[in-house]
C-alpha cells in the first residue's frame, strides 16, 4: 500500500522496488481532520510530508492543493511556511533523513554541508527556497556548464531568449543603452525576464573576468521554476492588489517592492498575463507571497 502512494511523488517516482521498500519503511500514513493546522508558520517539523488524500491549503507560497493536482506531486512540507487542512486528509510522513543514508541519495533532503559558495547562494535565495530538495536536484542535474572568457557577452540585449543561466564563476556586468545597472557574482541567475515575457533579452550581460555560467533551456526553466513558483487564480480576495497595467509599472514594482510589507499577500492584476507572471516572479524572487490573476 504504501509502496504503490509513494510511486505517486517525484522523488520517488524512479525507484526500483527493492528501494521503494526500504523507503516504505520509513514512511507513515497520517490521517488529519478538517480545518487543523499541520504546521504553524514559524514552526518546524521533521521529514517530508505528502499530501495522500484531500485538500489543504498552503502559506508562503499561498496555495489551495488537492491531493489530484499536479502540485500534489512534490512535498507539502518542506516548502511551505504553513499547512491547513481544509477537508479530512491523509499524509505520508517521509523520514527523510533514514532514507537519504538508506539510498545514499542527497536529493531527498536539503543539502546543509557540502555546498559551493555559488550553491549556497543559489539555493540561498527566496525563490529557491520555496522550492524542495527533489526540485534542486532535477533541476541541477540539467543544468549545462559553459566557460566564458572575460570580455565574453553571455547574453546580448536584443537577442531572442532561449536559457535561463546561473553564474557558477566569475564575475559579469549588466548593461543597458551602455550604462551598468548592476553587477553578478557566483550563485546570482538572470535572463528570466525575456523568457516569462517570451521576448528579446531586455539587457546585455558582460563577463567582467574568465568563468563558468550554467544553462536551464526554456521549456525546462518553465516546468521546474516558472509553474512552480507562478500560479494563476481565477478569483481571489484574500490578497492585496498590485496593478501592472500602466506602463512601467513592472520596472517601478522593481524599485519599489522594497517596501511592501512581507506579511501581507499581494495579487497581481492589470497588464497582459506574461507581464502578471514576470511580477509575480519578481515578488517570488525577495521572498513575498504573491499570485496573478487570471484575467482576460
Amino acid at each position: 500500500m504504501v509502496k504503490h502512494l509513494l510511486k505517486r511523488f517525484e522523488a520517488f517516482e524512479a525507484l526500483a522496488a527493492a528501494e521503494l521498500s526500504g523507503v516504505a519503511r520509513h514512511t507513515q500514513i497520517i490521517s488529519i481532520p478538517a480545518n487543523r493546522w499541520v504546521l504553524r508558520e514559524g514552526r518546524t517539523l521533521s521529514g517530508s510530508y505528502y499530501l495522500v488524500q484531500g485538500r489543504v491549503r498552503l502559506f508562503s507560497p499561498g496555495a489551495v492543493v488537492g491531493h489530484r493536482s499536479r502540485d500534489a506531486r512534490s512535498p507539502l512540507y518542506p516548502g511551505h511556511a504553513a499547512i491547513r487542512t481544509l477537508t479530512a486528509v491523509r499524509l505520508l510522513h517521509v523520514d527523510t533523513a533514514s532514507v537519504a543514508l538508506l539510498l545514499g541519495r542527497a536529493d531527498l533532503q536539503p543539502k546543509q554541508e557540502v555546498l559551493l559558495p555559488w550553491e549556497q547562494r543559489f539555493l540561498g535565495s527566496p525563490l529557491m527556497r520555496r522550492l524542495d530538495a527533489g526540485v534542486w536536484q532535477k533541476l541541477f542535474s540539467e543544468l549545462d556548464e559553459r566557460p566564458f572568457a572575460a570580455g565574453d557577452d553571455l547574453i546580448a540585449e536584443g537577442d531572442p531568449a532561449s536559457d535561463f543561466l546561473v553564474l557558477k564563476s566569475g564575475r559579469a556586468a549588466v548593461r543597458r543603452d551602455g550604462r551598468t545597472l548592476a553587477q553578478l557574482v557566483p550563485g546570482d541567475f538572470f535572463g528570466e525576464d525575456a523568457l516569462i515575457m517570451n521576448g528579446r533579452r531586455n539587457a546585455t550581460v558582460s563577463a567582467l573576468e574568465a568563468g563558468a555560467v550554467l544553462r536551464l533551456p526554456k521549456d525546462r526553466f518553465v516546468a521546474l521554476l516558472l509553474d512552480r513558483v507562478v500560479r494563476f487564480v481565477e478569483c481571489s480576495d484574500a490578497g492585496i492588489d498590485l496593478d501592472i497595467g500602466e506602463p512601467g509599472a513592472l520596472a517601478q514594482l522593481r524599485q519599489t517592492m522594497t517596501t511592501l510589507d512581507p506579511k501581507q499577500r499581494y495579487q497581481v492584476i492589470g497588464g497582459r498575463p506574461e507581464e502578471r507572471a514576470l511580477a509575480t516572479f519578481i515578488l517570488a524572487q525577495k521572498g513575498l507571497d504573491a499570485w496573478a490573476m487570471a484575467e482576460d
